[in-house]
C-alpha cells in the first residue's frame, strides 16, 4: 500500500460495473474487527484488518476513526486494488476478483499481495458509494445507512449493497474495536450519529441541509479549493465561502476554520457588539461583505434571527 499526501482531482470508474453482489454467509461465527482511517489531505478513508498497518497510517498522520466494521473470517473474498496513478492515490474494495483484475490490467495494483483483504459474510448490509469528482478517496463503504443516505444526498452515486459484514459489535476474537463504531450499526439497527458540524457552526443553525452547496469563491489569493480544504465549508445558505486578507498578514475566512469567533463574542460580549466586530474583522465596508453574508454567518453562528441585519443598520454594506 502507498500513501501520498496530494489534494482531490477527478477520475471515473463509470466504465466499469459493480460485479459480484452476491455473497454467501460466513461459515464460522467468528469475526474481525476492520479498523477505518481517514486521510484529511487527500479526503480517502482506508479500511484494514491489519493493527500494524492502522498504526502505520496513524504514524504518518492519518485520523483514526476507529472500527468500520466486523469481518466475517471465512466466506466470499473481498479484494483491494491500489490506484498509483489516481493523485494522492486511491483505494477500491470488491468481491469481483475479475472487476479486480480488470483495473489491473488498466494500471492499478494489486493491494495485500492480491489476496482476500476481507470477506464477505453475515448479515448486516456494507454499501458502497461513489464520488465522481474525487480522485483519491472516490469510495466509501460504510453498514451506517445514515452516513450512506447523507453522501447520496450530497451527490454521490452507487448507493448499492457491496457486500455482507459481521456487523459493529460482538467480536468474538478478542478484537480491539478502536473504540468508535461509527454509528452503532448491529445487526442492521442503526442509531444515527451526531452530525459532525463544521468549526463555528452551531447546533442550532437552521438549514443545515444548505452546507456544502456551491464552491467556494477564489478570493485574496486563495483558490476554492484551498478555501474549502482550509475552512472545512464551501458555501451555506446560498453564500460561498470566502478569504479576505485582513493586511496584516492574517487571512480570515466567513465560515469555519479560521473565521472569527462569532459565537463566542456574542456570549462574552452580547450579539450587537459580536456582529459589529465581525464585520470589522473584514474591513468595515472595505471589504467583501454583504448584507446577505453578514446575515448567513449570524445563522451558522445560531445567534436567533431577530439579529439579522438590514442596509438600514450598515448603509455601507451591498445587499447581495
Amino acid at each position: 500500500m502507498k500513501i501520498k499526501n496530494v489534494l482531490l482531482g477527478i477520475v471515473s470508474l463509470s466504465t466499469i460495473g459493480l460485479a459480484g453482489m452476491i455473497t454467501t454467509q460466513a461459515s464460522a461465527a467468528t469475526s474481525s474487527p476492520v479498523y477505518r482511517l481517514y486521510n484529511k489531505n487527500t479526503g480517502e478513508h482506508f479500511y484494514t484488518e491489519s493493527a500494524y498497518e492502522k498504526q502505520s497510517l496513524k504514524n504518518a498522520g492519518w485520523n483514526d476513526e476507529g472500527l468500520g466494521w466486523n469481518s466475517a473470517t471465512s466466506g466470499t473474498p473481498v479484494y483491494r486494488v491500489y490506484n498509483p496513478n489516481a493523485s494522492g492515490g486511491d483505494h477500491y474494495y470488491t468481491m469481483s476478483k475479475y472487476e479486480a483484475q480488470s483495473l489491473v490490467n488498466k494500471g492499478w495494483r494489486w493491494d495485500n499481495n492480491g489476496k482476500a483483504a476481507f470477506y464477505s459474510g453475515g448479515s448486516v448490509n456494507l454499501y458502497v458509494a461513489y464520488n465522481p469528482n474525487a480522485n483519491s478517496g472516490s469510495h466509501n463503504y460504510t453498514i451506517n445507512s445514515y452516513e450512506q443516505n447523507s453522501l447520496l444526498g450530497k451527490g454521490w452515486k452507487y448507493g448499492k449493497v457491496a457486500w455482507k459484514t459481521m456487523g459493529a459489535s460482538d467480536i468474538n476474537n478478542g478484537g480491539n474495536s478502536g473504540g468508535n463504531n461509527n454509528g452503532g450499526n448491529n445487526g442492521g439497527n442503526v442509531t444515527p450519529p451526531k452530525p459532525t458540524l463544521p468549526a463555528g457552526m452551531s447546533p442550532k443553525a437552521p438549514n443545515q441541509n444548505t452546507l456544502n452547496q456551491l464552491p467556494a469563491k477564489a478570493s485574496a489569493g486563495v483558490s476554492a479549493t484551498e478555501i474549502t480544504r482550509i475552512t472545512g465549508v464551501s458555501s451555506y445558505e446560498g453564500v460561498q465561502n470566502i478569504a479576505y486578507d485582513t493586511g496584516m498578514g492574517v487571512i480570515t475566512y466567513l465560515f469555519g476554520n479560521g473565521m472569527p469567533d462569532l459565537a463566542y463574542t456574542a456570549n462574552r460580549y452580547g450579539n450587537a457588539e459580536a456582529i459589529n466586530d465581525y464585520i470589522s474583522a473584514f474591513g468595515r465596508g472595505s471589504g467583501p461583505l454583504t448584507i446577505k453574508m453578514v446575515n448567513a454567518v449570524i445563522d451558522y453562528a445560531g445567534l436567533p434571527a431577530s439579529n439579522h441585519v438590514t442596509k438600514a443598520d450598515y448603509p455601507f454594506l451591498p445587499e447581495q
